[in-house]
């Protein structure tokens, strides 16, 4: 019985341990793909795989926003890609069901300077959102 029981708990975990897979759902094609000529910088927002958060932590998508263009909408462990001109940006993630949001949002200030960056992005236990550069 204990082997059992063990063997649906480590398929359990094993089911939950997705791979990061692109955005199902791009809004804006073409600040997803690199201008030839142009100075760009690379920038990843990735949407964390989790557990708990805010109410609507799970059934709702992240919606990704650069200098109020929306980019992208993210399921847990998914990301977007982005270019953009080098210079000063708001990077921005919200949350797409406006009725359960009550205004959450995370946005930061970044400096695109030729150098790729990447950012995670997810819910607090309380709902709020939470947005870091990790590269």
């Amino acid at each position: 019985m204990k082997k059992i029981i063990l063997a649906f708990f480590i398929f359990g975990l094993a089911g939950c341990a997705r791979p990061y897979g692109p955005a199902e759902q791009v809004l804006n094609k073409d600040i997803v793909s690199p201008k030839s000529g142009e100075q760009q910088t690379k920038i990843t927002v990735t949407r964390n795989k989790q557990f708990i958060g805010g109410g609507s932590g799970g059934m709702c998508k992240f919606l990704v926003t650069i200098d109020g263009s929306d980019v992208a909408l993210l399921k847990q462990n998914q990301f977007v890609t982005a270019y953009i001109t080098n210079g000063s940006h708001k990077l921005k993630v919200s949350n797409e069901c406006n009725v359960l949001t009550m205004g959450m949002r995370k946005t930061l200030d970044i400096i695109a300077n030729g150098t790729e960056q990447q950012y995670i992005a997810e819910n607090g236990f309380w709902g709020q959102y939470r947005m870091w550069r990790t590269k």
